[in-house]
């Protein structure tokens, strides 16, 4: 009999008594902690609120009274900061305009907005359906003016698909479109067929944690537009109504009317903050961790990352992720005693995240900022959404980070009465995916979407707590089995596809780049990359983490849109230029883009010729 084996039998022995009624009780609290958790008390524990940190207080409690040490020094907490929102600083002024008729977009860039106006319609470039407004303009030193919406809006039968809107209607596709021919700002404005008199402006609001746009943007009322127009000959009305008719690009790339302004942003940042408690290891194994992961942050009032972005109302996450921070502290709690018999052990780090919903912020900063070296963990565990257990079925990924991931899985689960479905590689929409791209070995349990996800109805009501109790269980086992003496889980690079639709965003062409979501909020341009996947259209161009991608296909990549916007504009077969930023070089690299269901190559070797630059 094996020592792992041996051991594994005497923690059973000291943890099976009164199991139905250990069961119970389990259950019991797994229902009333997502209830505190998901209460209208903590506001839905979105950013800046009261409630996030009344959430985290509670947490950094449950970890002092379940005895675990802190991880950051004397204390469970981890601040750093989270990009909110914009707010105007400095001078912001447009010659003739009062400060009412105006305002910035929360993807605008800081700077001049002077020169003559080029009129371009809507600004829509779309090839696909024969209509191009900027084909052929001269816009260099331009300030450019474009309709928001599109063409024949209203219009079922329109090539744009008028019962919503077409991709090219984005505004940061169309600002980029601009800026690649050289508009040095833009400006949106309603036409009259959608402001009906209204004469309304957005929000200035924050536009998440992506890079801006490169160049100033605005938006002016629709009467100041009309007026700027009315001087160029141009009736916006008429205009849209014709175009409407035909589909015919009315653009004016000199309009004789100048603009001399300027644009001062400055983002706000609130802080944030991770929480970590660890159960020291002993003997060799000791400087060995393992970590269990849960977000506990959620969208507060709901916005822009909810299903009814309209509504403000608080979203209390029952599910995402109370759940899932309720089980994490569960199963850390059933650990601690059983953990504490063994003479040979791996440290046990339990660590709550903020900011998941923002681009998986807070397990970024924690991977670059770790209270112990990158290289001792042994494997991290990352529950997201596991409350909603639905015909005893639980979904885990990451199960190809590890060879010794399925036997380990298949261990912990027996006698769960789980139907347990292993997939996918170390990426994803969650926390894990932080871990996996500093070469951890991972796994992300999941119980599945449903309606609520992002609503306000993902309540405590909804939750399945005899089966959050059972998940618990079973992490608890999973995560003792890597705590003990054996094999430590290695390291996989992996082929698989990814779990979600497109490149990086679900659009268009693949590349099967990563990106490094700690670069998400930096002012500078590029999208830095965590990691490129196994055996994809960028491993075998040559194109690896760390590298910071610059240019695609001949257009400037300033933040995660303009990437995925230059996929967009592609097909599978395609080879282009991909150009990155590479220990202060420049490295120019082709890539011939695939379609996300083709199988992958083997993976590239890294080899100095696989990432020379192309000739």
């Amino acid at each position: 009999m094996s020592l792992r084996l041996n051991l594994w039998l005497v923690l059973t022995l000291l943890c099976t008594s009164a199991v139905t009624a250990e069961d119970a009780a389990l259950e019991t609290r797994f229902r009333n902690d997502v209830e505190i958790l998901a209460s209208d008390r903590m506001e839905g524990r979105g950013l800046g609120t009261k409630g996030v940190d009344l959430a985290a207080a509670w947490i950094e409690t449950r970890l002092e009274s379940m005895g675990l040490d802190p991880a950051f020094g004397k204390s469970w907490r981890q601040p750093f900061p989270v990009k909110t929102g914009v707010e105007l600083r400095g001078e912001n002024r447009i010659e003739g305009l009062e400060a009412s008729d105006w305002v910035p977009l929360g993807f605008s860039s800081s700077g001049p907005l002077k020169g003559e106006i080029a009129f371009v319609g809507y600004g829509i470039e779309a090839p696909p359906v024969g209509y191009r407004e900027l084909d052929g303009l001269d816009l260099k030193g331009k300030v450019v003016l474009m309709l928001r919406y599109e063409p024949q809006e209203r219009d079922e039968a329109s090539p744009f698909n008028g019962s919503r809107p077409s991709r090219w209607s984005a505004l940061r596709y169309r600002v980029l479109q601009a800026r690649e021919r050289g508009a040095s700002a833009v400006i949106f404005a309603t036409g009259p067929l959608q402001d009906e008199e209204s004469d309304r402006l957005p929000v200035l609001k924050n536009d998440g944690p992506e890079s801006p746009a490169g160049i100033p943007v605005i938006q002016v009322k629709s009467s100041v537009a009309q007026r700027w127009m009315k001087a160029a000959g141009v009736d916006l009305l008429e205009f849209q109504r014709a175009v409407d008719r035909d589909l015919a690009p009315r653009s004016k790339a000199s309009t004789g009317v100048t603009i001399d302004g300027a644009v001062a942003l400055e983002s706000r940042f609130a802080e944030a903050v991770n929480l970590a408690g660890i159960i020291p290891g002993r003997g060799p194994l000791a400087d060995e961790i393992v970590v269990i992961g849960a977000h506990y942050d959620h969208l507060g009032y709901g916005g822009e990352g909810s299903t009814k972005p309209n509504v403000r109302e608080i979203h209390n996450g029952a599910d995402d992720n109370a759940s899932g921070t309720i089980a994490a502290m569960l199963a850390v709690e059933l650990m601690r005693d059983s953990l504490t018999k063994l003479q040979n052990r791996r440290t046990v780090a339990l660590v709550l995240f903020a900011a998941e919903e923002v681009g998986l912020a807070g397990s970024a900063h924690f991977v670059a900022n770790p209270p112990f070296a990158v290289d001792r963990i042994a494997a991290m565990i990352n529950l997201d959404m596991v409350g909603r257990l639905r015909d005893d079925s639980l979904v885990i990924f990451g199960v190809e980070t590890a060879p010794q991931w399925s036997e380990l899985i298949e261990g912990a689960a027996t006698g769960t009465n789980l139907k347990i479905t292993s997939r996918g590689d170390g990426y994803g929409p969650s926390d894990h995916s932080s871990f996996y791209g500093v070469q951890v070995p991972v796994l992300h349990l999941f119980t599945g979407t449903h309606e609520e996800y992002h609503a306000p109805e993902d309540d405590a009501a909804t939750i399945n707590a005899e089966g959050g109790a059972r998940i618990t269980r079973f992490t608890a086992d999973l995560a003792t089995r890597l705590a003990m003496p054996g094999e430590r889980p290695q390291y996989a690079r992996t082929s698989a596809a990814p779990a979600m639709e497109g490149d990086s965003r679900g659009y268009g062409a693949y590349l099967g780049t990563v990106p490094d979501f700690r670069s998400m909020e930096a002012e500078g341009g590029g999208v830095l990359l965590s990691d490129v996947r196994a055996g994809g259209p960028a491993d075998r161009a040559g194109i690896r983490g760390g590298d910071t991608i610059v240019k695609m296909a001949g257009t400037r990549i300033e933040n995660l849109y303009d990437m995925t916007f230059a996929l967009q504009d592609h097909r599978p077969g395609d080879t282009i230029d991909v150009i990155v930023i590479r220990d202060g070089k420049e490295v120019t690299l082709r890539a011939t883009l695939s379609d996300r269901r083709a199988p992958a190559a083997p993976p590239q070797a890294a080899t100095p010729a696989a990432h020379a630059p192309a000739p």
